[in-house]
């Protein structure tokens, strides 16, 4: 989508909270006039506030000051009567208010005539599950991730450490902020460095965060075909990346070498630590083979900054086809 249309649908989705704030309010206050009476009378009462006010207001009287203070502080005590009658009979003191999804802007995506900080939020989502949905990567969870197939009678460690990298990302997943630390998978190939990325974005996107997941390759060609405006209908993916709660960059190294993907990469990972915020970097590179393509200057920053998970054993997918 285009950036027009992502704000496009973004208030259309504002609109549909709106309507269904309203909605459910009169829903609360056909049960409220049921089951209390008095209040269905008081909230009557109070409708003819402001009408009562513009009569006094316009009646010229000499004591119109002290009339329209007599109306308002009937009205305060209805209001208040009416707050002490929900309480006693178990409903929160404000279940006859509409409850909106942002209080600023009571869903309408505007305070004192700016746009709010809501819409921004909402536009980031669209983009974020857009993305998502172009990438062939399907979420996966910890309890699909066998921990049998590290068994290794020659090399014991590995068992051991592959249950230290899976209690740490259940881990992480659990306690996720927008804050948490950057973790870099690196080893082999088919070891489960995607498998525990895509587990972390699951449990990250059930508890409500952005989640921007998926390949480097595909994330460095989308981001140079936009720089060199082959795709200039849509929008701008790089600033996707860097606003998405977390971010997973899978199969970093996979992709062609090229100086201008050096270059994007380095603006990712700064701008996201600049910003604080957590991206997973998943690699079948070394440590060598990493400073070879992406600077020594580059992968500093990956291996001093970033929580490094080193992932060892034999690749799952040949051990898999040996059973079968």
């Amino acid at each position: 989508m285009t950036k027009k249309e992502l704000y496009e649908k973004a208030f259309v989705i504002l609109n549909q909270r709106e309507q269904r704030a309203y909605r459910e309010l009169d829903q609360r206050k056909e049960e409220i006039h049921r089951t209390i009476p008095e209040i269905e009378f008081l909230q009557r009462s109070l409708s003819q506030v402001s009408i009562r006010l513009s009569k006094q207001i316009l009646s010229h009287q000499e004591n119109v000051s002290e009339g329209t203070a007599k109306i308002l502080e009937e009205g305060m005590r209805n209001n208040q009567r009416i707050e002490q009658l929900l309480v006693s009979h178990g409903y929160p003191a404000n279940y006859l208010k509409p409850h909106f999804v942002c209080s600023k802007c009571r869903d309408t995506g505007y305070v004192h005539g700016e746009l709010c900080s809501c819409v921004q939020e909402v536009v980031r989502k669209l983009g974020a599950e857009e993305l998502n949905e172009s990438t062939t990567m399907q979420l996966c969870t910890f309890d699909d991730f066998d921990l049998r197939y590290y068994r290794s009678a020659a090399h014991p460690e590995y068992l051991l450490k592959m249950k230290e990298n899976l209690d740490f990302c259940k881990n992480y997943a659990k306690s996720f902020k927008k804050t948490s630390q950057s973790i870099l998978m690196i080893g082999p190939t088919g070891l489960g460095k995607t498998h525990l990325s895509l587990a972390i974005a699951s449990v990250v996107l059930d508890a409500g965060y952005q989640v921007v997941y998926g390949s480097a390759p595909d994330f460095f060609r989308r981001i140079q075909n936009e720089y060199f405006g082959k795709n200039k209908e849509t929008s701008d993916t790089q600033n996707k990346l860097l606003e998405a709660d977390l971010l997973i960059f899978d199969d970093l190294g996979a992709e062609f070498e090229n100086g201008m993907y050096a270059s994007i990469l380095y603006s990712i990972v700064n701008g996201r630590l600049n910003l604080g915020k957590p991206t997973i970097i998943n690699t079948n590179l070394t440590i060598g083979e990493l400073e070879r393509r992406y600077t020594n200057r580059m992968v500093s920053r990956l291996t001093t900054l970033y929580t490094p998970l080193r992932f060892v054993g034999t690749d799952i997918r040949q051990l898999k086809l040996q059973e079968s």
